[in-house]
Formats: structure tokens, C-alpha cells, sequence
């Protein structure tokens, strides 16, 4: 089980995520690879919110493999390529993830691994 938190004492968090997790003991951990918005087949969504959703897709399928889903991460980093992305981003973690936030970093990149990405 991973308790969320943010302390009263400090500014809330910008967007949708915890400032601090807690796992509980007896806990397992499971690391998940970057992800991106590359379905099944290999294919690329056209627009930055398909992307965004199939990338959390993906991750979901990970944790699947392990008995798990998307209220199991204990952090996120998320790499965009542009700020305009953010609202995009923002509206489909919140919409898949709802109440669950987990700490997070976003940090803008000048590149991926792959000029699709």
C-alpha cells in the first residue's frame, strides 16, 4: 500500500500529484522502462492526448504483468518536448489516474530516443 501526502507546511503541488509516498512494509517494487506512446503495433498516435493516453496504456500493462495497476506507482518523471504539452498531459493523467498522484517531475527535453516520439 503507498500513502500519498502533502505536508500543510509546504506550497501544494502545481498540478496533479503528491509531493511525498510512503510505502508501506511488505511491499514489492517493480521498476517499469520510459514509456511512450507507441501502440501494440508499433504505430504512433498523430496528437499529443492519444499519445499521452497510450503511454499510460503501456505502463498499466506493465504493472499488469507484475499483479499490478495504476494505483501502484510510487513516483512518475515525465519527459515532454514542449510546454504547450502540459495541459494535455495534465488532462489525460488526471482523467486515467483520477484521485491517485503519485509525486512526480516533468521536465522539458530538447529530444527522445526516436524522432516519432
Amino acid at each position: 500500500m503507498i500513502r500519498y501526502f502533502n505536508p500543510d507546511t509546504m506550497a501544494p503541488p502545481f498540478s496533479t500529484y503528491s509531493l511525498g509516498a510512503e510505502i508501506m512494509q511488505n511491499a514489492r517494487t517493480v521498476y517499469v522502462a520510459g514509456q511512450v506512446g507507441v501502440r501494440p503495433d508499433g504505430s504512433v498516435p498523430a496528437d499529443v492526448d492519444s499519445q499521452a493516453e497510450q503511454m499510460f496504456l503501456n505502463i498499466r500493462e506493465l504493472l499488469r504483468g507484475a499483479d499490478m495497476d495504476l494505483e501502484d506507482p510510487v513516483s512518475t518523471r515525465t519527459y515532454l518536448l514542449t510546454r504547450e504539452h502540459i495541459p494535455h498531459l495534465v488532462a489525460v493523467r488526471s482523467r486515467l489516474l483520477g484521485d491517485i498522484q503519485p509525486p512526480g517531475t516533468l521536465l522539458i527535453v530538447a529530444g527522445l530516443g526516436q524522432p516519432d516520439w
